[in-house]
């Protein structure tokens, strides 16, 4: 897990005060396969020959973060997305291909039909490539650059915020979880799928929730994604995860098996 040197500097860093991160040990993404297109079916290219494959486990931190970072910070990830709508309209010739490798435009007909979907899948189109080291077009590092590494740092700081936080509800009685729940404290607790342990952290705020094993994060995303629905929540855990508290079971009505 991510440490902070001291508690000042982690406040720093949340804040943005500070850029870079400085931790005693470092937090690692899990890597999986990656199903892909979380803008729909369009995507912007730079060679002719680039096709949206799906390939090699692509779906770690960046990929998380062009996919669950909206649900949190949409206004910081529309200005990104908008940010490089507009860097390629200032480049040569772009191609605007569907995920199943058709052409749809190039050059300037592209450029009048840039999406902020389009744009979602470029990104993580990107993040593919440099997942499976494949090499980066000129505009295509230059999009990491300006916009990637803004959005990755962002939600890095998101995960380091869940992961410092939240207490832990394992032992705990009912009535004291619906104190927390009720207050919109993180709270920390237990849990088994398909056979794995995880631990996970959870702001009832906004439902999000990060799952972890070990030093490794599996995800952070919003359960509930317009909302803080606490049925909506017990649903997501009834749908196997077995929480090891059977008082925490009760607070989110999860049904004994």
């Amino acid at each position: 897990m991510k440490q902070f040197i001291n508690e000042a500097k982690r406040m720093q860093f949340l804040a943005g005060i500070i850029t870079e991160p400085q931790y005693l040990n470092e937090f690692s993404f899990y890597k999986s396969p990656d199903e892909d297109a979380p803008g729909n079916k369009q995507f912007v290219a730079f060679k002719e020959d680039d096709k949206y494959n799906v390939q090699g486990n692509t779906h770690g931190e960046l990929s998380h973060a062009i996919k669950h970072l909206g649900e949190f910070n949409p206004n910081e990830v529309d200005s990104e997305l908008n940010g490089a709508i507009n860097y390629i309209k200032t480049v040569s010739n772009p191609i605007l291909k569907n995920i199943n490798g058709s052409d749809i435009a190039s050059g300037d007909n592209a450029k009048k039909q840039l999406t902020p979907n389009a744009m979602l899948n470029t990104f993580d189109f990107i993040n593919d490539k440099i997942a499976n080291n494949q090499e980066l077009t000129p505009e295509e590092k230059e999009i990491q650059n300006k916009f990637l590494d803004k959005l990755n740092n962002s939600y890095n700081k998101l995960v380091q915020d869940y992961i410092s936080g939240g207490t832990d509800v394992d032992n705990m009685k009912e009535d004291k979880i619906k104190q927390l729940i009720s207050s919109n404290k993180k709270i920390k607790f237990k849990g088994s799928y398909k056979g794995n342990e995880f631990e996970y952290i959870l702001d009832p705020s906004n439902s999000g929730l990060l799952a972890k094993k070990g030093d490794n994060v599996s995800t952070l995303f919003r359960i509930d994604k317009k909302g803080n629905d606490i049925n909506k929540i017990g649903a997501y855990f009834s749908r196997g995860v077995e929480i090891s508290n059977p008082e925490l079971k009760k607070v989110l009505n999860i049904q004994t098996q």
